[in-house]
């Protein structure tokens, strides 16, 4: 379940409890915990209602202005069930703090090294320390224009990212990435030496 930005805002300063979703079966989990661009959010509830019964109210409660704007944010077919999810903020994404944390010590620099080395030889070509390297070089540029520099459509680009912010490496910006704290010192404390 996607969230855009400025919900997940919403949801994370306490103006939204509650999003609608139309599908054809749930694709949430009452008690699971999501990340979104402002933190964690959890599923408190997941219910099918009467798409008629919905108000402006309820239209607000949701972040929209009136129930037509509402209904205009839902995708997918129009005879597919309407659902209510209620949302809480749960806290900032444990990332935000490990993409902070520079403090590499030499331990941490070889377990983080050995780390990106497996998930280069899993993918048969080294990629992560170009990628962040793209990264650090370009703050901001769009996945879409580091993805065909790289050789890689977005998708696969942007999962790789995801694998690097899992580490802490990576912070997302509303359009493209930067280097994180973490990430310069592991680029610098590893940059190879200059002949």
């Amino acid at each position: 379940m996607i969230f855009t930005v400025a919900v997940a805002r919403a949801i994370a300063d306490g103006s939204v409890r509650r999003v609608y979703r139309r599908w054809s079966s749930p694709k949430a989990t009452a008690g699971s915990v999501l990340r979104s661009p402002s933190g964690m959010i959890r599923i408190d509830s997941v219910r099918e209602i009467d798409p008629a019964e919905v108000t402006d109210a309820d239209a607000r409660a949701a972040g929209e202005g009136t129930r037509a704007q509402l209904e205009k944010s839902f995708f997918g077919p129009a005879s597919n069930p309407t659902f209510v999810i209620e949302v809480s903020y749960v806290g900032a994404d444990p990332r935000d703090a490990l993409a902070a944390d520079d403090a590499l010590d030499d331990d941490a620099l070889h377990t983080l090294s050995a780390t990106l080395t497996r998930m280069d030889s899993r993918s048969g070509s080294p990629w992560t320390r170009n990628t962040l390297m793209a990264i650090a070089a370009e703050p901001g540029r769009r996945a879409a224009d580091l993805a065909e520099r790289s050789g890689l459509d977005t998708k696969t680009f942007k999962a790789r990212v995801r694998r690097l912010k899992n580490l802490g490496l990576t912070i997302s910006l509303d359009t493209g990435y930067r280097i994180s704290p973490r990430g310069a010192t592991y680029l610098h404390r590893t940059d190879p030496p200059s002949d």
